[in-house]
């Protein structure tokens, strides 16, 4: 593929940066370990062979080795296990910022600095990935597959995902590899329940065949003065396009290039979510939630919320102190649950000076045993065979987590490839609807339609 030429300067510019790469990077380790043998003490009285103190020199190729602030226990796993394999490499781990929409610019910096690493983790999600691609940062991994002798196959992850790492002459989604799939989820298409609340108030728990019309009815009967009912997932672009999916609407066109606001399906969809708010009371305002929403539901004050899997964590804040439960959300008038597929990888960067090692170490994240232990953290997986393996299948949530993914419609971005920026464009433009400082009528759509379509009509970064 040929490679987008980039500036420094409109790397920086195109992200609205000031350039600090260089302050993240300056403390980088030295590729060498010094090994001291001490000299051992012994009496004088005795005959002894002297041991003379050395220093011996060990070489190691530094792996440096970029991702989010918390990761999970199987990567300590990954990295001793790749270090034991290859004993002429040592990773650095280079934690940043856990917020997807800082950890981008946080890494776009160090590449237009020329201080980036070997290795990074990347998302389609956020739009890391489209946009570290498009760029010119990323190695395209296929010459590497190609002469890899170990059995390693593309064939081991879902053929989509794989897809999802794609960047080519024909934009996201085509053309070669260009990272390793680490983890793949629907987004916010599960409903998280206090099953306590919902025994004692002698209500039926959630099951498969809900429908929405039924997930209105409990929130209506579980909502009284001190609690509400239900916590739907409204902000960013991906949480309006779980709302829009419900009614098979779209928020834009496939080829990313048109807004489809003011389409039927995307009102009724919208009107739904509002009502909740504001015609039925059965959901909190932004002003009226006093910490985040697992916070919520761990104080009791909601019965129920949607939102991914990685919510599974709830677990570790309830502490026991009511029975809770998760099913996957109720499909809507247009057949879906409105789940739509992200994912997450691990790419090398194109300067990398160790890309051998580099892909290497890329597939101790993404393989098999790594897979396993990330499910078994967040019930998330880019390989089938990870929700086959029994330390995995004996939770029967993350076994809907896999059925959540296979069925989560594709990914969807703009065809300027500006996914971060959407993200945030979308929730400044619907926000307003949940505060209560707008009203979803006709007008409301088209004049949010047209603000909508002016972004879209941005050239590429």
């Amino acid at each position: 593929m040929k490679s987008k030429a980039l500036s420094r300067r409109d790397f920086l510019k195109g992200i609205g940066l000031a350039a600090g790469g260089a302050a993240l990077a300056a403390c980088q380790p030295q590729i060498q370990e010094v090994v001291v043998q001490q000299t051992v003490e012994v009496p004088v009285q005795q005959t002894v062979e002297v041991q003379v103190q050395s220093t011996v020199v060990v070489e190691r190729k530094l792996i440096r080795w970029h991702h989010r602030l918390g990761g999970w226990d199987s990567y300590a796993e990954c990295i001793q296990r790749f270090e034991e394999a290859h004993p002429e490499a040592k990773v650095n781990e280079e934690e940043f910022p856990a917020g997807s929409a800082e950890y981008g610019p946080k890494i776009a910096s160090l590449v237009a600095a020329g201080m980036a690493g070997d290795v990074t983790w990347t998302a389609i999600g956020t739009g890391s990935f489209q946009f570290l691609a498009q760029a010119g940062a990323l190695a395209e991994l296929d010459p590497l597959i190609e002469i890899d002798s170990s059995g390693f196959t593309l064939d081991e992850y879902y053929p989509r995902v794989v897809d999802g790492f794609r960047f080519g002459p024909g934009g996201h989604g085509t053309g070669p590899v260009c990272a390793l799939p680490e983890l793949a989820h629907a987004n916010y298409d599960c409903l998280f329940f206090n099953k306590t609340m919902f025994e004692q108030e002698g209500i039926a728990l959630p099951n498969d065949t809900w429908t929405l019309d039924d997930l209105l009815a409990a929130a209506q009967a579980l909502t009284n003065d001190v609690r509400f009912g239900y916590l739907p997932y409204t902000g960013d672009y991906s949480c309006i396009r779980y709302i829009t999916l419900l009614w098979a609407g779209e928020v834009i066109s496939e080829d990313g290039t048109q807004s489809l606001v003011e389409d039927d399906a995307v009102k009724q969809a919208i009107r739904w979510h509002h009502d909740l708010f504001f015609k039925h009371a059965v959901s909190p305002t932004e002003a009226q939630i006093p910490g985040g929403y697992e916070e919520m539901f761990v104080a009791q004050q909601a019965a129920s919320f949607s939102d991914g899997g990685w919510s599974l964590s709830i677990d570790e804040m309830v502490e026991g102190a009511f029975e809770w439960d998760m099913v996957l959300m109720p499909k809507g008038p247009g057949g879906q649950r409105g789940g739509h597929l992200h994912c997450d990888g691990e790419a090398v960067f194109a300067e990398s000076e160790n890309k051998e090692l580099a892909y290497e170490f890329a597939k101790y994240l993404t393989n098999f045993e790594a897979g396993v232990g990330i499910a078994q953290a967040i019930g998330l997986a880019a390989r089938p065979d990870v929700y086959t393996d029994p330390r995995v299948t004996d939770d029967p949530r993350v076994v809907l987590l896999g059925k959540s993914t296979e069925e989560a419609v594709e990914h969807r971005g703009p065809a300027n490839l500006r996914k971060q920026e959407l993200m945030t464009t979308v929730r400044a433009l619907f926000d307003p609807l949940w505060t209560g400082d707008a009203q979803p009528d006709d007008a409301w759509f088209a004049e949010t339609s047209a603000a909508l379509q002016k972004f879209l009509d941005k050239p590429a970064e």
